[in-house]
């Protein structure tokens, strides 16, 4: 049952994202607070007046009044949805009670970052593979959905894991194409795509 309201607020967070890009020229949610053509990876300028000050989409869909009950940011099943990470953003006021979902670092800034273009619906490969967001308690992914999957091997330090709770060892996604499933923590890098760009 936790689990059908989690994936059921993952719609309600589909429809916004719609939403946004109805108003923003098809584009995804941009977190950054810099032009495409000279965004740079807040780590890379840890005492820049930029750092920090980004907007995530819980922020901005709450602002412009897409969603505007901030539960439905929270799953269910999240023990301590107080604990999230803003990671490098700080424009966060309204969302003091927490988050249970995270984003796809490259959908947030990574291709403004990378390949210095906007990155809009229509620029998505394979949408429909393409993860968007999934249950976690920081709001990037890392890079990649192996964040969520504690039978990785490729996690050596504590911050590798971005979740804390599970339905039944599987957690929920949103795809690039607005659709929401359940998937298995264990090996999901095989199933579900980080990168909205290409085939990883």
């Amino acid at each position: 049952g936790r689990s059908t309201v989690c994936m059921n607020q993952q719609r309600q967070i589909s429809h916004a994202n719609r939403m946004y890009g109805d108003d923003h020229e098809d584009m995804y949610p941009y977190g950054v607070p810099k032009p495409i053509d000279v965004v740079n990876h807040p780590h890379y300028e840890p005492w820049g007046p930029d750092r920090g000050h980004g907007v995530p989409p819980q922020q901005q869909f709450f602002d412009l009044q897409y969603i505007t009950d901030t539960k439905v940011w929270m799953c269910p099943s999240d023990p301590h949805p107080q604990n999230y990470n803003w990671w490098d953003y700080t424009v966060h006021p309204d969302f003091t009670e927490g988050s249970s979902y995270m984003f796809s670092e490259d959908a947030l800034f990574g291709v403004a970052w990378k390949e210095r273009i906007a990155l809009r619906f229509d620029r998505v490969w394979q949408p429909s593979s393409f993860g968007f967001m999934t249950d976690g308690w920081m709001c990037p992914n890392g890079w990649t959905w192996a964040r969520v999957d504690p039978w990785d091997p490729s996690h050596t330090e504590w911050w590798h894991i971005r979740i804390d709770w599970s339905h039944n060892n599987r957690v929920s996604v949103l795809w690039g194409d607005g659709h929401v499933t359940s998937e298995l923590q264990r090996g999901i890098t095989q199933r579900v795509r980080e990168h909205p760009l290409f085939n990883y």
